[in-house]
């Protein structure tokens, strides 16, 4: 399919491609897991506006604009662009500032005139924007109400064409397991393309209510494409059936648990009576110290041992992998802490960081393998295994961590049977409802 991008100077389209690609790079390591549905939804043509919920501040756009053919321009917050330096870049790269309440000090105006003109005109050159909707990123599951600016945008541009612009909102779902951490699962849903054509008529009429309706209507279409709570009360009731589903769920796949688990969330994120079960048998699950992937996995005495054996088997690659990726990885952490930024750009500051720590300690590896070796050869070989055995020590942290939580159970089934039947007897309650 060929896509009508908008006019774009082809100096920033290859700065656009090399971002895409660092980009591509960059999540691809800071994720364990990055699942992508929906992608079919993808090949649009014309003008767009790419609407996301908020979760993850910076990381959002990115995690959004890796799939999308098309350049995307991004409305970002105001606050971004007050810096000299980050100002001259981010117009340059693709972004239009948008002033929002929060952006604006006591007296000042807030004037967005100059954000809704660029938006018109990019759209009208077939171009596709990206809005973060909700207008402040918070890491919960709850989507919050949306700002009207899609839809003002949206219906503004195809008023000015005499509704014949083609403008469709293309809404996307992001679900973080731990949006803070390194090395945790996100999923990217797509949705299916909404033409804003459609709600002329309407905006004619009563311009304001078609401009909440259709604000409404896009964000009812961005939360069914995520793992919404439906309030911040219930974010740990999604969380723990989370943790509950990809545990015992091990017959799915990656995709499947997340749609079945989408599913069973719709049909019961208002039953008390579970929410009680479920928040019932973690509170006891963290009085005794246990995990339910540690319930979930107790079968005797032979797993233990198996695990203690596959340890011991990892451990040298465990040793060299860990000792050699430790300060790449510790360093981004350090970063964030002196920082002390909203939590939320805890991921932007480790992934960017990460993409100069990485490089130098490979860079490092090499140039120690070349003079040990003397073979550019041999230096290659050497980063090719370093690499695999940092996959092997994040694979022996895996086992680590299962055998302790296996070991926990154990003990406590010795220690406390009637606790231990009782937290079985809880879990097979809730599974069964699963």
């Amino acid at each position: 399919m060929t896509y009508r991008n908008a006019p774009i100077h082809p100096i920033l389209r290859l700065i656009y491609t090399l971002f895409r690609i660092t980009c591509w790079v960059g999540l691809s390591v800071f994720y364990r897991r990055r699942l992508v549905i929906g992608r079919e939804h993808l090949h649009f043509d014309g003008p767009a506006i790419v609407v996301s919920n908020h979760p993850s501040t910076l990381m959002d756009p990115l995690n959004t604009g890796l799939h999308i053919p098309q350049e995307m321009f991004f409305l970002a917050n105001y606050g971004l662009f007050k810096n000299t330096i980050s100002n001259w870049i981010l117009t340059r790269l693709f972004c239009i500032p948008v002033k929002r309440k929060e952006d604006v000090a006591e007296g000042e105006a807030r004037d967005n005139e100059a954000a809704f003109e660029q938006s018109f005109h990019h759209l009208e050159k077939h171009g596709v924007l990206y809005i973060a909707a909700e207008g402040v990123s918070w890491m919960n599951r709850y989507v919050r109400p949306f700002k009207t600016g899609t839809a003002r945008i949206a219906f503004g541009a195809e008023c000015r064409n005499n509704w014949q612009l083609g403008v469709k909102i293309i809404p996307v779902g992001i679900s973080y397991d731990a949006p803070r951490l390194f090395r945790s699962r996100t999923t990217i849903e797509y949705g299916i393309p909404i033409d804003a054509k459609p709600w002329a008529t309407t905006f004619q009429k009563d311009p304001e209510k078609a401009v909440e309706d259709f604000t409404i209507k896009i964000r009812k279409s961005v939360a069914a494409l995520t793992l919404d709570s439906g309030s911040e009360a219930d974010d740990t009731f999604v969380n723990q059936t989370e943790i509950m589903v990809r545990n015992n769920r091990s017959d799915l796949s990656e995709q499947d648990k997340y749609l079945f688990l989408k599913d069973f969330l719709s049909k019961n994120i208002h039953n008390k009576g579970l929410k009680t079960q479920i928040d019932t048998y973690f509170t006891a699950l963290e009085k005794a110290g246990l995990t339910d992937a540690g319930l979930s996995k107790v079968k005797g005495l032979t797993s233990i041992i198996q695990g203690s054996i596959s340890l011991l088997l990892l451990s040298p690659f465990f040793l060299l992998g860990y000792g050699f990726w430790f300060l790449p990885c510790w360093l981004p952490w350090l970063l964030c802490k002196h920082l002390n930024l909203y939590p939320g750009y805890d991921s932007n500051v480790k992934m960017l960081a990460g993409l100069f720590t990485f490089p130098l300690a490979m860079w490092g590896g090499w140039k120690l393998s070349f003079w040990l070796f003397e073979s550019s050869l041999w230096a290659w070989v050497t980063i090719a295994v370093l690499v695999c055995c940092g996959y092997l020590a994040e694979v022996f942290m895996e086992i680590a961590k299962s055998w302790r939580e296996r070991r926990a159970v154990r003990d406590f089934q010795k220690n406390d049977p009637a606790g231990w039947r009782n937290l079985r007897e809880m879990r097979a309650e809730i599974l069964t409802a699963m």
